[in-house]
C-alpha cells in the first residue's frame, strides 16, 4: 500500500512540473560583441577585445558588460526564425533582486536602442551570430 501511494505521489508531481523547455536552437548559448557597424556612417568598430557578452536561456537575454563595473541588464525576448524582440529590461543588482531600468542611456553603448528593441536576424549558427536594428549591425561569436 506504502508504495503504492509513494508511487501516486510521484506521478501527481511529474505531471505538475514542466519538463520541457522552450529552445531557441543555436541562440541559447553565451555570446561575444566582436564587431558593431553603424548603419547611418558605414563605419566599424572592432570590439574583439570588449568584455560584452550576451547569455541567452529560454526567454531571458543577459546583456553584460564587465569593463563598465560589470554593468548587467536583464531582458525578456520573443523570438522568431528571423526576429529577436527585446523588452523589459532590468539592473541585475544580485541574483535575488532586479531593478527596472527607466533610462535607455546605458543601451546605447551596448548596440540596443532602448528600452524595447527589435533585431533582425542575419546570421546565426552554432558559432556565429549577427544582428541588425535601425541602426547598428551587432557581429558575436559563442564563447
Amino acid at each position: 500500500m506504502r508504495k503504492l501511494l509513494y508511487i501516486i505521489i510521484s506521478a501527481c508531481l511529474l505531471t505538475a512540473c514542466e519538463l520541457e523547455t522552450p529552445s531557441n536552437g543555436d541562440f541559447d548559448v553565451n555570446w561575444q560583441l566582436r564587431q558593431v557597424d553603424t548603419l547611418a556612417t558605414g563605419g566599424r568598430c572592432d570590439m574583439t577585445y570588449s568584455y560584452i557578452y550576451w547569455a541567452v536561456e529560454s526567454h531571458v537575454l543577459l546583456v553584460r558588460d564587465i569593463d563598465n563595473e560589470n554593468l548587467k541588464i536583464v531582458f525578456h525576448f520573443d523570438k522568431s526564425a528571423d526576429k529577436i524582440w527585446i523588452y523589459n529590461p532590468n539592473f541585475w543588482v544580485t541574483k535575488d533582486e532586479l531593478i527596472p531600468l527607466e533610462n535607455d542611456s546605458l543601451l546605447t553603448p551596448l548596440g540596443i536602442m532602448g528600452i524595447r528593441d527589435t533585431f533582425n536576424i542575419e546570421k546565426l549558427n552554432h558559432s556565429n551570430l549577427v544582428v541588425q536594428n535601425r541602426a547598428y549591425k551587432l557581429h558575436f561569436r559563442k564563447y
